[in-house]
This record gives C-alpha cells, structure tokens and sequence, in this order.
C-alpha cells in the first residue's frame, strides 16, 4: 500500500498531474508564503485622525477567528518573550468585560466581513477601547476609516489560512511600533524569511518523496488520524495550528494538545488506546533547544512517547532557526505542505470549504428572516 502511495506522491512532482487535483492552487499559495511573510513586514499602516494614546495601555486583545486568528496567537507567543504588557487571543462576539479604554484591541479579519470579528469591534467601539485593524477591506475597513482607526490594508483575493504572513506580520509592526514588545526584530525576521525559503525549496512538489520529509509523512498519516502534541509553549499554538490544517485542507479529524498540561489528564486516555486508537498517529512539534533549556519537559517528551508508542506510530517535528520568531514559523509552515500532499493522497481539493460555506449561507438566511 506504502509503495503505491510514493508513486502516487511521485507523480504529483509533474505539475500537469498536480494540478488536476489542486484546481484552485493551493500548492502554489504555499510555496509562496516566504515571499508572502516579506511583503506583509513592508505593509504601511494608514493612520486616520483618531488618537490612538489616549490612555496608557495595559493590554491588548487580538480579536479574530479561524486563519485570521493565528496571527494573534503568534504574537501572543513573541508577547510571552518579550512583552512588556499581556495579549491574549479572542475568539468570539464579545469580548472580555474588562476591556476598556487601557485596552488595545487588535480586530483581524482577512476578508474584512467576519461576522463574529465585526460585533467584537463594535463591542470595542462601544467599551472605547483603542482600536487597530488588520484586513484586505469589507466592512471592517469601513469601520476604521469611519472611526479614524489605524489600518493595515493587505492583499486579498486568496483562503484566509495562506494569508498569516499578511496578517501576523503587520500587527507585530504595529506592536513595535506602539513599543510594546522589548526586541526589534527586522534581523529575526530576515533570518525567519530565509528558513522559510529554504524550507520551500526542500519540501516542494518538485523534490521527490525520497529526499522530501513533508511527503514521506503525508505518506505514513494516510488513513490515520494525527493527534498533535506540542511540547511547550509556542509549540502547543503549532500543534493547533497543524490540527486546523487537517481539518481545512486534507478534511480530516485531528487533534492537539500541549505538555506539560498533557501529561496529567490526557495520557491517561492512552491506556485503552489498543481499544480506541488504531487508527490514530502522534506526532510529536518539538524545539531543538529542550534538551539543553527545557531537560524537564524533554524527559516527559521522552516517557511520553514511550507510552504513546505502544499503541500507535509516533514522529517529530522540530523546529528550525535560532530566533523565536523563526522557529515558530518554520513549524507551522510545515503543516502547510504535509497537510496539502494528504489532501492530494485523498484525492481531494485542498482549497475547498464546501461546509463552511454551507454554514455561512444558513446563518445569512437567519438573519434575513
């Protein structure tokens, strides 16, 4: 079966091949996230006439959902490095109650007509908190010309899950601008964008399954449903952001969770895994520094496994670069090709959203009632 699926993959080298399963260019919007992330850094803000330092500022809420949301989770990563006042990442129509005019809230919407996003903001507006927009336009666009809110206006046209260098890479300017992060990172980020690059040259279409490690797991996931566990930190966000990806493009079940939380509920759900989890396959988002910073959570890491392993293939992720900024990136962007090859072994369309679009045109005839 293993044989039949590398020649499958191999075959997708031909991009006449590839191209007939991947009808609206996904492959393509990943190859070009490098050059995606360098543009989104160069992204001016437009400033209108609202102030934006009435108050000091005391926390900043980044609110979005979905492949706009990941963005806030990353920030809240570098936050929890080098911060100098809390982010957190909201999720939803409202809002905290405590936020208030000592509030940055950061509003992402790619398409700029997330409805959950949009009542957040008014949320914002009306709690006057100081408000800052990431989006290609849509009705949040207006919102900030309207209230003279700084906006960053990104290129748009594409699934709002390739476009996280757009998004991610403004707001962190926007931070350092507003001096709310300890770091200037324009040589982290040249470090990240050049990872990045080579990672795309190493796991492209057109690098056999041989020397290509984004193929050989898509290959060993086929017909699995992968349980993401991040080690720490940043790479619990990963181990998230790789779930959502086979969820959206390989239309799929999966699951994550993050040590050391994992090690004192969810291991236990291993004990019956012969009963419950043939079909499953761990894979494990690490970072090459444990051993030497973390050697408590690489110990768990390692019993982990061991215990994992019993039941079901067990695989590593690390993560590459020296900066926090790279290492972060370059995991999540691995996700990217593995997720997508999986989609072409399924023989399905990576790109397509068939029942989120379902849902969006059911919840537009509520409101038309």
């Amino acid at each position: 079966m293993q044989d039949s699926h590398t020649q499958i993959l191999n075959s997708l080298s031909n991009r006449d091949n590839l191209t007939k399963l991947d009808t609206l260019g996904m492959m393509d919007l990943v190859l070009g996230f490098p050059k995606q992330c360098r543009d989104g850094a160069a992204i001016s803000w437009q400033y209108g006439h609202g102030s934006t330092a009435q108050t000091d500022i005391r926390n900043v809420v980044y609110t979005g959902l979905g492949g706009s949301a990941i963005g806030g989770d990353l920030l809240r990563c570098l936050a929890d490095e080098y911060g100098s006042i809390p982010i957190i990442v909201n999720r939803d129509y409202t809002l905290p109650a405590w936020v208030g005019p000592s509030t940055l809230l950061l509003a992402a919407s790619y398409s700029g007509n997330t409805e959950e996003t949009l009542a957040a903001t008014t949320a914002g507006l009306k709690a006057e908190a100081q408000i800052a927009m990431v989006t290609s336009g849509g009705t949040l666009a207006k919102i900030g010309a309207a209230e003279g809110c700084p906006v960053a206006i990104v290129p748009g046209g594409q699934p709002p899950r390739t476009a996280t260098g757009y998004l991610f890479f403004p707001a962190l300017t926007y931070l350092q601008h507003r001096h709310f992060l300890r770091k200037d990172f324009q040589e982290d980020s040249e470090e990240t964008f050049l990872v990045l690059e080579k990672m795309a040259k190493e796991y492209g279409p057109d690098v056999p399954v041989e020397q290509n490690p984004a193929k050989q797991l898509a290959i060993q996931l086929f017909g699995k449903i992968p349980v993401l566990y991040g080690s720490q930190g940043y790479r619990g966000v990963a181990a998230y952001r790789w779930k959502c990806q086979f969820n959206e493009n390989t239309k799929i079940a999966a699951f994550s969770n993050v040590l050391p939380e994992q090690n004192h509920n969810e291991i236990l759900a291993w004990v019956l895994g012969e009963k419950q989890a043939s079909n499953w396959s761990a894979i494990f988002l690490r970072d090459p520094k444990e051993e030497e910073l973390q050697p408590r959570i690489a110990t768990r890491v390692a019993v982990t496994k061991e215990l994992v392993s019993r039941t079901t293939p067990v695989h590593e992720i690390f993560a590459q670069g020296e900066s926090l900024l790279a290492r972060l990136l370059s995991i999540i962007y691995m996700a990217d090709f593995v997720t997508v090859y999986l989609a072409y072994l399924y023989g399905i369309c990576p790109t397509d959203i068939g029942y989120i679009d379902h849902l969006k045109e059911a919840l537009a005839k509520e409101v038309s009632k």
